[in-house]
């Protein structure tokens, strides 16, 4: 892959000989990239890359928080082969093994650092293997060892890996050791790493729940208090605004590429339903002036580009994303890895189904609060819960619903969960979609994995079926 050609390559430069360095060393550069500085750059490529790439771009739109106006492909489920997430993923891996690979050094040794980039790494594999199914894991980071072409790893193998990373993540951060710098997530909060590594546990359970028995080790996270319990613990990566570079990217994109997201008309009924106030603050009403001001339209997902374009008599008749907080401001968003709302959501999960004894209800209300809580936006949640369709009543689909409208921007959680459970039922391919009335299940390997990794590639598919967008993954449903 490319990713280790360049391993390799940067390996290689820096094995030359002792003179050629003594020669070129330029003694007002760093030889070698600190642990704190390879960090901050992971951190900040993984938490805007699922809240961009993930979720603005794929996850709003797949799960029907959102729609799409225009250039409407991906939300007709034309899905071709996926390069930039495969790419993203594999090629921060590297500099997530130098930071272990210092963090393990006996010179270097900090068992903090262990800890985080074994977080983050679980968390790079669980996104590859939740996109795509089996994936390079076990040789992914081999090209030291002259290994190009990595063989596939199970999907049940690579979560069995990602689970035993975060509960070693879980011992090193215990420890306690001092973080010297380079986490712009939490400041050096060994303790709030603590809640994330076992957050991020408590996902990846239940991801597989319906394959593993999970019913005592998610009890045990709940009975230790640590996991991500408020707003405050989020693991979210805010945004300076001092540059560009250091913006929310959608607020430096131009207005037109802005524009193609509309609010969709799956969100629309269901807010609209329970008289949810975060209905004003995602999205914004019409712009036709003939229409009542505070008039919001919802578009259906999965329409041909005419058909979209010409919806409910064009573009200004449907509602666009709030711009004044998605656009107009370059620090409003925050990037989310996981929040706590998902957290007690997947709890209340857990108590519903039998697998822990807890209260599912007070669980249930508590997530429902606490992502009112998060976008800064005013309701009664008394009043909120009572309704019918909201109030507790021992229902999967009720807990899956609020945990879908909590979800947005969260990057591609909403349509891992309907791959696992079907729910919210809400959900339903649209009329011009071109995958048979079927919500896809994975991406498409990229068509460079055919190409460089030939013989792999194709003892991969052979071992799971096809590589076709509705070939489900291990722990589907």
């Amino acid at each position: 892959m490319k990713t280790k050609i360049l391993l390799l390559a940067l390996i290689t430069l820096t094995g030359c000989t002792k003179d050629f360095e003594e020669t070129n060393r330029n003694p007002n550069q760093p030889e070698e990239v600190s642990a704190d500085l390879l960090l901050s750059t992971v951190i900040s490529t993984l938490a805007t890359t699922t809240a961009d790439a993930g979720g603005w771009d794929r996850g709003n739109i797949v799960a029907q928080l959102t729609a799409k106006i225009n250039f409407t492909g991906f939300d007709r489920y034309n899905w071709g082969s996926e390069s930039g997430l495969w790419n993203t993923y594999y090629g921060i891996l590297p500099e997530i093994e130098l930071i272990l690979e210092s963090a393990l050094a006996e010179e270097t040794k900090n068992t903090s650092y262990e800890g985080m980039a074994l977080v983050l790494r679980a968390y790079v594999f669980a996104n590859l293997t939740d996109n795509w199914g089996d994936v390079p894991y076990s040789e992914a980071i081999t090209a030291t060892d002259g290994n190009f072409t990595p063989a596939y790893d199970s999907q049940q193998a690579i979560y069995a890996g990602i689970l035993n990373d975060l509960r070693r993540a879980e011992t090193q951060l215990a420890l306690n050791q001092s973080i010297l710098g380079g986490d712009i997530l939490y400041g050096g909060d060994t303790t709030k790493w603590l809640k994330f590594a076992n957050s991020l546990r408590l996902r990846y359970l239940m991801r597989t729940s319906n394959r593993n028995d999970v019913g005592a080790e998610v009890q045990a996270i709940l009975d230790s208090g640590i996991f991500i319990a408020t707003n405050d613990d989020n693991a979210v990566m805010l945004y300076p605004a001092t540059t560009q570079i250091d913006s929310w990217p959608i607020s430096t994109g131009r207005i037109g590429g802005f524009d193609e997201h509309r609010m969709s008309e799956t969100s629309e009924a269901v807010l609209k339903s329970f008289d949810d106030n975060r209905l004003q603050r995602w999205f914004q009403p019409t712009d036709n002036p003939e229409d009542d001001p505070s008039l919001f339209v919802g578009l259906t997902n999965g329409l041909s580009e005419d058909n979209a374009s010409t919806f409910n008599g064009g573009a200004n008749n449907v509602s666009r994303i709030n711009q004044a907080f998605f656009y107009d401001s370059s620090n409003s968003v925050q990037a989310a890895i996981i929040q706590t709302a998902e957290v007690h959501f997947l709890f209340a999960e857990a108590a519903q189904r039998g697998l822990i004894s807890a209260d599912a209800e007070t669980l249930y209300t508590e997530g429902i609060r606490l992502s009112f809580e998060y976008w800064d936006v005013d309701q009664d949640i008394a009043a909120y819960t009572a309704q019918p369709g909201v109030a507790y009543d021992d229902q999967l689909e009720t807990i899956m619903t609020q945990k879908w409208l909590a979800s947005f921007l969260v990057g591609l959680e909403s349509w891992y969960d309907f791959r696992r459970t079907g729910l919210p039922s809400v959900i339903v391919p649209g009329p011009d979609n071109v995958n048979n009335d079927a919500v896809p299940v994975r991406f498409l390997y990229p068509d460079s994995e055919q190409t460089l990794n030939g013989d792999n590639y194709k003892a991969a598919v052979s071992a799971f079926g096809a590589d076709d967008i509705n070939t489900k993954g291990w722990w589907e449903n």
